[in-house]
C-alpha cells in the first residue's frame, strides 16, 4: 500500500479485526476506491473468507441481495446451503387465504440472514461490494444498505465502496484526491529520481487526481520525464495512455468502447478479422492495464469477463467513429445467442430473456430509444435467418423486443403473416409434402388469428375472418391421407378438436353485438359427438365462474405471479446489466415460480374445503354427460393434483375413490361400444397422469371410437 493511503488502509484492517461489521469507502470518480477495495480484499483474504461483487448500472437492491445470497451459499458450504434452501422455500409466502408477498428482496434477505447465522467467528465472511452508488438513487441505496446491514449475522462483514456517502456504516473512510505530498510519494515510488519541479507541475495540472496520475505513470513507462501541456491536461494523458498501448491493443479497446462488458465471445463477434483466440490473447494483455478490471467468469460461456474504467470508457466512446456499427454487431451477436438458446426449447420466452435484454440495450443505442416495430424487423432482416429460424427467434424475442407500447403481439402477428405467406408459396415435391404444407398452414392460421385481438393494427383480415376461412380449410383437408394407417384415430379426433378451437375462439373474438350464438352452438355440437352434452358443459362453466368470483385466492395468486414477473423483467436498465446477474435470475426463475405455485396450491388444497366442493360440483355436472369417460378423467386429474400436494389427506383418498368408481361406470358403458378409443380397463387411478391419459387417447391404435 503506497504511503499516501497507508493510514486509511490500516485503520480499516484494524476496524475489521475489532469486529466492526460494516465499512463504507466513499469518494469521487477515479479517486481510487476500487483499487483501495481490491487491496483490502487481497490483505483480508489471508485471514477471512471473502467474496467480491461488482455493481453495474441496471443492478438493483433486489438483484444484489440475490447475488449476495448466492455468494453466501457458496462460501458457507454445501450442507448449510441445502438447509437454507429447504427451510427458505416458502419464506415470504404466507397461506393464500391470508395474503401473499411478492417481495423478492425481502425473501432473499431473510434467507441471507438465516444463512449468515451459520458463519462462525473462527472463519468470518466478508462481502466486498464495489460501486454501490449504481444501485439506485442515493437515499434508496442508503436505505437498502441499512436494511442489509441489519440482516447480516455478527460474523459476516460488509465493506462497500461508491461515490455516495453512507454515514450509518459502523466505520467510514472518505478518499480525497492526493495532496502535494501524497502526489510526490506516488511518483517517487515508481521514479525515485523525479525532481520537485516535475512533481509541482504534475500536481498543479492534475490536482492530485489518482486516476490521471495512474494513467500518467503507466503511459510514461520507464521515462521519468513528464511532458504536460498547459491546457486539456487530462485529455492529453488519456491520449498518451492510449498511445502507450500496442497498436493491436489500442485498436481493440477503441473498437469495443460501446460494450458494457468484454469477453472473448462478444469481442470476436463484433470485431472483423479477430478470432476468439486472438480476442482472448488481447484481453489477457489488456488485463494488466490500470483501466481494465476483471469481473470474474461468465456463467454462460466460462470466459473471463472484463470492464473498462468508466472514465476511460467515456473518453473512448466519444472518439468512436461509427458507434451504430458496433451496437448493431452486438445486437446481432446477442440475437444469435438467443436463437441458440430457444431452438428446440419448450420455454423459449424464459430461455431467451437474458440475451434479449442485452441485445435490446444496443438497439436502443442505435435508435436513441425504442425502435418502431418495423425498425426492429429490419434489424432482424440483417441476420439473414431462414424463415423458420427467424420465426423461432421471434417467439423467443418478442416478449423483450424494445418496441414502444409493448407491441410484442403486433410483432408476432406480422411475422406469422409473413411466414404463412412463405409456406403457401412453397412448391411441394409430392402429394405428401403438399398435405404437410397445407396442415402447417392451418395451424399457423390459428396462431395468426389468436394474436390479432391483442394488437392495435388494422389487418386486411380480422381474426374472425381467418377463423372462418380456417374452418373451410379443415373441412377440405384430407386427414385420412395425411395420417399413417396406424394413426387413423387422429384423423377423427384432430379435425374435431380444430373445429372446436376455431368455433370457441371465433365466438370469443366477435364483438358483443355481433354474436348470434352460431359458433358457440357449433362448438357444443362437436362435443356432443363425443358424449359431452351442453348441460354438462354449462354446468362446469357456471361452477368455474362462481369459484372465480368468490374465491379470493385466485386473484391473489394471479397478482402474485404478475408482480413476480413484472419485477423480474422490469428491474433492469439493460444498458449495463451484468450478464451473470441476468443468467442467475433466469436460472432461478423456474424454481422461484415453482415455490410460489407450490405454496399457493398447498394452501388451497390443505386449507380450503371450497376447492374440494368445486371439484365435486364439476363432477356432478360431468356426470350428466352421456359418456362417463369425462367424469372419470376429471376425478382422476383432481386426485393426481391432490396426491402431488397432499398425498395423505382424507380429501385425496376421497377423490381417488370417486375416480375408481367412475372408471367402473365407464367399463360398463364400454360393453355396448365397438372398439372404444380408450379402454377404461387400462385405467390405473393411482398412477394415471392426466396428460398421459390424453396422449393415450390421441395415439390409440385400431378402428375405435369414444361413442357408438
Amino acid at each position: 500500500m503506497p504511503q499516501m493511503r497507508e493510514d486509511e488502509f490500516y485503520s480499516v484492517l484494524q476496524a475489521v479485526d475489532d469486529g466492526v461489521q460494516t465499512v463504507h469507502i466513499s469518494g469521487q470518480p477515479g479517486v481510487g476506491k476500487s483499487t483501495f477495495l481490491e487491496d483490502l480484499e487481497d490483505e483480508l483474504s489471508e485471514w477471512y473468507r471473502t467474496r467480491v461483487l461488482y455493481v453495474r448500472e441496471g443492478n438493483t437492491p433486489t438483484t444484489l441481495s440475490q447475488d449476495l445470497l448466492i455468494e453466501a451459499r457458496d462460501a458457507v458450504g454445501t450442507l448449510s446451503a441445502l438447509i437454507n434452501r429447504a427451510t427458505g422455500v416458502s419464506v415470504g409466502i404466507g397461506p393464500v387465504s391470508g395474503g401473499v408477498s411478492t417481495d423478492d428482496r425481502a425473501r432473499h434477505l431473510r434467507k441471507l440472514a438465516s444463512l449468515s447465522e451459520s458463519v462462525n467467528e473462527y472463519k468470518r465472511l466478508i462481502f466486498f461490494v464495489d460501486d454501490v452508488h449504481k444501485l439506485d438513487e442515493p437515499e434508496v441505496t442508503r436505505d437498502f444498505l441499512r436494511e442489509l446491514s441489519s440482516t447480516l449475522g455478527e460474523n459476516v462483514h460488509l465493506i462497500t465502496a461508491g461515490r455516495l456517502t453512507f454515514e450509518d456504516a459502523d466505520y467510514t473512510v472518505h478518499l480525497e484526491t492526493f495532496s502535494r505530498e501524497e502526489t510526490a510519494n506516488y511518483l517517487q515510488e515508481e521514479y525515485p529520481n523525479v525532481d520537485d519541479e516535475t512533481i509541482d507541475g504534475v500536481y498543479e495540472n492534475l490536482e492530485g487526481h489518482p486516476y490521471y496520475l495512474g494513467l500518467l505513470r503507466e503511459a510514461a513507462g520507464d521515462d521519468s520525464t513528464f511532458e504536460l501541456p498547459t491546457e486539456d491536461t487530462r485529455d492529453f494523458i488519456e491520449r498518451a495512455y492510449l498511445d502507450s498501448m500496442s497498436a493491436e491493443e489500442e485498436e481493440f479497446i477503441r473498437k469495443t468502447a460501446g460494450l458494457a462488458e468484454l469477453d472473448e465471445a462478444i469481442c470476436s463477434a463484433v470485431l472483423d478479422d479477430v478470432s476468439s483466440t486472438q480476442a482472448r490473447r488481447i484481453l489477457d494483455s489488456l488485463s494488466t492495464k490500470a483501466v481494465v478490471q476483471e469481473l470474474g467468469r461468465s456463467e454462460d460461456t466460462g470466459d473471463r469477463v472484463f470492464k473498462v474504467h468508466d472514465l476511460f470508457q467515456e473518453f473512448l466512446y466519444e472518439q468512436l467513429d461509427n458507434p451504430e456499427q458496433l451496437h448493431r454487431a452486438a445486437f446481432q451477436y446477442y440475437a444469435e445467442r438467443l436463437y441458440d438458446e430457444v431452438e428446440g426449447s419448450e420455454a423459449p420466452m424464459l430461455e431467451g430473456f437474458v440475451y434479449g435484454l442485452l441485445g435490446n440495450a444496443h438497439l436502443e443505442e442505435i435508435y436513441d430509444g425504442d425502435p418502431e416495430v418495423e425498425q426492429f424487423r429490419e434489424e432482424v432482416d440483417r441476420l439473414e435467418f431462414e424463415p423458420h429460424e427467424r420465426l423461432q427467434l421471434m417467439f423467443g424475442y418478442a416478449p423483450y423486443a424494445p418496441t414502444p407500447g409493448d407491441q410484442s403481439a403486433t410483432l408476432l402477428a406480422l411475422e406469422l403473416d409473413d411466414y404463412t405467406e412463405w409456406i403457401r408459396g412453397l412448391e411441394p415435391e409430392d402429394d405428401g409434402e403438399e398435405l404437410k404444407f397445407e396442415f402447417v398452414g392451418v395451424l399457423f392460421d390459428l396462431m395468426r388469428a389468436t394474436v390479432r385481438p391483442n394488437t392495435d393494427v388494422d389487418f386486411e383480415e380480422s381474426s374472425v375472418e381467418i377463423y372462418e376461412s380456417t374452418l373451410q380449410r379443415v373441412e377440405d383437408f384430407d386427414f385420412v391421407a395425411f395420417f399413417d394407417e396406424g394413426e387413423q384415430d387422429a384423423a377423427q379426433i384432430i379435425p374435431d378438436m380444430l373445429r372446436l378451437c376455431v368455433h370457441v375462439s371465433a365466438h370469443r373474438d366477435l364483438e358483443e353485438g355481433e354474436r348470434d350464438g352460431e359458433h358457440l352452438a357449433a362448438a357444443y355440437d362437436v362435443l356432443e359427438k363425443y358424449g359431452l352434452n351442453r348441460v354438462a358443459i354449462e354446468g362446469v362453466i357456471d361452477n368455474c365462474r362462481e369459484l372465480a368470483e368468490e374465491y379470493e385466492a385466485g386473484e391473489q395468486a394471479e397478482e402474485m405471479i404478475e408482480g413476480q414477473m413484472e419485477e423480474f423483467f422490469g428491474q433492469f436498465d439493460q444498458d449495463d446489466a451484468t450478464r451473470n446477474t441476468l443468467i442467475r435470475m433466469q436460472s432461478d426463475l423456474y424454481s422461484e415460480m415453482m415455490e410460489l405455485a407450490n405454496s399457493a396450491f398447498t394452501a388451497m388444497i390443505s386449507e380450503s374445503d371450497r376447492l374440494l366442493e368445486f371439484i365435486h360440483e364439476c363432477g356432478d355436472s360431468l356426470e350428466q354427460a352421456d359418456n362417463p369417460f369425462f367424469v372419470a378423467a376429471w376425478y382422476s386429474f383432481a386426485a393426481h393434483v391432490y396426491r402431488m400436494f397432499a398425498p395423505n389427506a382424507d380429501s385425496t383418498r376421497e377423490l381417488e375413490e370417486a375416480a375408481q368408481h367412475y372408471a367402473e361406470v365407464r367399463m360398463e358403458y364400454e360393453e355396448d361400444l365397438n372398439n372404444p378409443i380408450y379402454e377404461i380397463e387400462e385405467f390405473e387411478v393411482y398412477d394415471m397422469d392426466f396428460p398421459d391419459l390424453m396422449n393415450e387417447i390421441a395415439s390409440s391404435n385400431g378402428d375405435r371410437q369414444l361413442t357408438e
